[in-house]
Protein backbone atom coordinates (compact mmCIF):
# COMPACT_ATOMS: atom_id res chain seq x y z
CA UNK A 1 0.00 0.00 0.00
CA UNK A 2 1.71 3.07 -1.24
CA UNK A 3 2.17 5.47 1.86
CA UNK A 4 0.65 9.00 1.55
CA UNK A 5 2.70 11.90 2.07
CA UNK A 6 2.00 15.10 2.75
CA UNK A 7 3.55 18.51 1.60
CA UNK A 8 6.40 20.37 3.59
CA UNK A 9 4.85 23.55 5.28
CA UNK A 10 6.04 26.45 3.00
CA UNK A 11 8.80 27.92 4.79
CA UNK A 12 10.54 31.45 4.10
CA UNK A 13 12.63 31.56 0.62
CA UNK A 14 16.32 33.14 1.07
CA UNK A 15 16.87 34.93 -1.59
CA UNK A 16 20.20 37.23 -2.37
CA UNK A 17 20.91 37.12 1.58
CA UNK A 18 16.89 38.17 2.30
CA UNK A 19 14.00 35.96 3.27
CA UNK A 20 11.36 35.84 1.59
CA UNK A 21 8.06 35.70 3.75
CA UNK A 22 5.25 33.25 2.39
CA UNK A 23 2.20 35.31 1.06
CA UNK A 24 -0.43 33.43 3.28
CA UNK A 25 1.72 35.12 6.42
CA UNK A 26 1.15 38.69 4.77
CA UNK A 27 -2.01 37.71 3.54
CA UNK A 28 -5.12 39.78 5.52
CA UNK A 29 -8.23 41.30 4.39
CA UNK A 30 -7.01 44.17 3.04
CA UNK A 31 -5.05 42.62 0.80
CA UNK A 32 -7.20 40.04 -1.01
CA UNK A 33 -7.54 41.74 -4.22
CA UNK A 34 -3.99 42.91 -4.55
CA UNK A 35 -1.23 40.91 -6.67
CA UNK A 36 0.79 38.82 -4.73
CA UNK A 37 3.02 40.00 -2.05
CA UNK A 38 5.72 37.41 -1.99
CA UNK A 39 8.76 39.55 -1.80
CA UNK A 40 8.12 41.73 0.86
CA UNK A 41 10.01 41.88 4.19
CA UNK A 42 10.11 43.10 7.59
CA UNK A 43 11.86 46.33 6.91
CA UNK A 44 11.43 47.77 10.39
CA UNK A 45 15.70 47.21 10.74
CA UNK A 46 16.33 49.45 8.00
CA UNK A 47 13.98 52.30 7.78
CA UNK A 48 15.22 54.78 9.81
CA UNK A 49 12.91 56.66 12.40
CA UNK A 50 11.96 59.75 10.38
CA UNK A 51 11.02 57.80 7.09
CA UNK A 52 8.98 55.37 9.32
CA UNK A 53 7.32 58.11 10.75
CA UNK A 54 5.64 58.75 6.63
CA UNK A 55 4.33 55.00 6.75
CA UNK A 56 0.76 54.29 6.85
CA UNK A 57 -1.60 50.85 7.90
CA UNK A 58 -2.80 49.95 3.88
CA UNK A 59 -6.41 50.26 5.22
CA UNK A 60 -5.49 54.14 6.08
CA UNK A 61 -3.31 54.57 2.74
CA UNK A 62 -4.77 57.28 0.05
CA UNK A 63 -4.24 57.38 -3.55
CA UNK A 64 -1.02 57.15 -5.30
CA UNK A 65 2.19 55.40 -5.45
CA UNK A 66 3.38 53.42 -2.64
CA UNK A 67 6.20 50.93 -1.19
CA UNK A 68 4.54 48.01 0.45
CA UNK A 69 6.42 46.86 3.59
CA UNK A 70 5.77 44.52 7.08
CA UNK A 71 6.39 45.13 9.87
CA UNK A 72 5.62 41.81 11.86
CA UNK A 73 2.66 40.52 10.44
CA UNK A 74 0.98 43.86 9.46
CA UNK A 75 1.74 45.31 5.77
CA UNK A 76 2.01 49.13 5.76
CA UNK A 77 2.61 51.43 2.70
CA UNK A 78 5.31 54.25 2.67
CA UNK A 79 3.79 57.06 0.70
CA UNK A 80 5.86 57.83 -2.62
CA UNK A 81 6.39 61.77 -3.07
CA UNK A 82 5.27 63.56 -6.18
CA UNK A 83 8.82 64.67 -8.23
CA UNK A 84 12.12 63.18 -7.09
CA UNK A 85 12.43 60.51 -3.92
CA UNK A 86 16.02 59.67 -3.33
CA UNK A 87 16.81 56.44 -1.56
CA UNK A 88 19.96 55.29 0.29
CA UNK A 89 22.09 55.71 3.21
CA UNK A 90 22.32 59.51 3.32
CA UNK A 91 20.69 61.81 5.69
CA UNK A 92 19.58 63.94 3.16
CA UNK A 93 17.41 60.36 1.51
CA UNK A 94 13.86 60.58 1.65
CA UNK A 95 13.68 57.06 1.81
CA UNK A 96 16.51 56.32 4.03
CA UNK A 97 17.87 52.81 4.37
CA UNK A 98 19.92 51.93 7.25
CA UNK A 99 22.32 49.14 5.65
CA UNK A 100 25.73 48.81 5.33
CA UNK A 101 25.03 46.81 1.71
CA UNK A 102 22.86 50.12 0.69
CA UNK A 103 24.90 52.72 -1.26
CA UNK A 104 24.74 56.54 0.40
CA UNK A 105 22.86 57.43 -3.04
CA UNK A 106 21.95 54.20 -4.14
CA UNK A 107 18.97 55.15 -6.47
CA UNK A 108 15.98 57.36 -7.44
CA UNK A 109 11.90 57.24 -7.76
CA UNK A 110 10.74 60.04 -9.72
CA UNK A 111 6.85 60.49 -10.66
CA UNK A 112 6.59 61.25 -14.34
CA UNK A 113 3.44 62.07 -15.01
CA UNK A 114 1.31 58.82 -13.31
CA UNK A 115 4.22 57.13 -13.88
CA UNK A 116 6.73 56.00 -11.92
CA UNK A 117 10.22 55.46 -13.00
CA UNK A 118 13.21 53.76 -10.81
CA UNK A 119 16.88 54.87 -11.58
CA UNK A 120 19.90 53.30 -9.94
CA UNK A 121 22.39 55.67 -9.27
CA UNK A 122 25.18 53.95 -9.68
CA UNK A 123 24.94 51.82 -6.64
CA UNK A 124 27.38 49.11 -5.18
CA UNK A 125 24.81 46.41 -4.77
CA UNK A 126 22.55 47.22 -7.80
CA UNK A 127 19.27 47.84 -7.80
CA UNK A 128 16.81 45.03 -8.46
CA UNK A 129 13.14 44.99 -10.30
CA UNK A 130 11.39 41.35 -10.16
CA UNK A 131 14.87 39.85 -9.72
CA UNK A 132 16.43 41.71 -12.60
CA UNK A 133 19.29 44.38 -12.56
CA UNK A 134 18.14 47.48 -13.63
CA UNK A 135 19.68 51.12 -14.64
CA UNK A 136 16.32 52.63 -15.44
CA UNK A 137 12.92 51.36 -15.45
CA UNK A 138 8.90 51.99 -15.35
CA UNK A 139 7.38 50.48 -12.60
CA UNK A 140 3.89 48.70 -12.81
CA UNK A 141 1.94 47.98 -9.70
CA UNK A 142 2.98 44.85 -7.74
CA UNK A 143 6.88 45.29 -8.80
CA UNK A 144 9.23 43.82 -6.25
CA UNK A 145 11.85 46.26 -6.13
CA UNK A 146 15.32 45.17 -4.20
CA UNK A 147 17.56 48.01 -3.29
CA UNK A 148 20.72 45.90 -2.24
CA UNK A 149 19.66 43.42 0.57
CA UNK A 150 16.49 45.29 1.28
CA UNK A 151 13.15 44.57 -0.84
CA UNK A 152 9.37 46.24 -0.69
CA UNK A 153 6.81 45.70 -3.46
CA UNK A 154 5.71 49.19 -5.89
CA UNK A 155 2.01 49.77 -5.26
CA UNK A 156 -0.55 52.31 -6.78
CA UNK A 157 -3.96 52.87 -5.52
CA UNK A 158 -5.95 54.69 -7.92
Amino acid sequence: MPSQTSSPPEVPTPVRGITLTPAHELATGQLSGLADTRGTVDAADVIDHRTGLRVVAFRLAGRGHHLALTRGSEPELLPLEDGVTTVGRDRRSLLRLEDFRISREHALLVRHGRHMRLLDNRSSNGTYVNGRRIVAVTLTDGDLISFGSVAARYLRID
